[in-house]
């Protein structure tokens, strides 16, 4: 007597290994397209690394920004290419001493270039 039942989960099987071949090969195809598997928006980036300074509203109002002369975002006038080289590369007094950290070590270019619409965003 023969049953069916190896066969048919010899089908199921075959179903689950083409399922998962499927989604390998996808995800092989947007790593080697330079897609971003899961990237933060610029707001995240903001709120994670620039808002314990300059404020989630961009202000600078806490007590560790006033005593470390952070400036407030909503007064800025730089441009894209200054406030994209200011979070690279930080900023330093005229002594040379830091003033903000770099983070070009930290945030991919396209993260640094998400940073500028929300660093504008402040602006009245």
């Amino acid at each position: 007597m023969t049953h069916k039942w190896p066969a048919q989960r010899m089908d199921n099987l075959r179903k689950c290994i083409k399922r998962l071949l499927t989604v390998v090969v996808w995800c092989g195809i947007a790593l080697l397209s330079g897609a971003p598997v899961r990237a933060d928006s610029g707001k995240e980036l903001f709120v994670k690394h620039c808002a314990p300074c300059h404020g989630k509203d961009g202000k600078a109002e806490n007590p560790a920004a006033r005593k470390l002369g952070v400036k407030d975002l909503s007064q800025s006038k730089a441009t894209d290419a200054e406030i994209e080289k200011q979070v690279s590369e930080g900023r330093k007094d005229k002594g040379g001493s830091l003033k903000m950290p770099q983070f070009k070590d930290a945030l991919t270019p396209e993260e640094i270039k998400s940073l500028i619409a929300v660093v504008k965003g402040f602006r009245k």
